[in-house]
């Protein structure tokens, strides 16, 4: 079975494949949709958990 995060990171990327495909600027669309699979699926929890722990003290 596969990550979770590993199949966000993984359908963001295609994401940006797709629009890079019809924009035909393929390299800058599949690296942004890299960069925000990234963003949400290491970042956001983190930043998440962070607010968490601030409200609570």
């Amino acid at each position: 079975m596969l990550n979770k995060k590993s199949l966000v990171l993984g359908g963001t990327t295609l994401v940006g494949l797709i629009i890079g495909i019809i924009t035909r600027h393929y390299a800058l669309w599949t690296i942004t949709g890299l960069a925000v699979g990234y963003i949400v699926t290491f970042w956001w929890p983190w930043a998440l958990e962070l607010l968490r722990n601030r409200k609570q003290r």
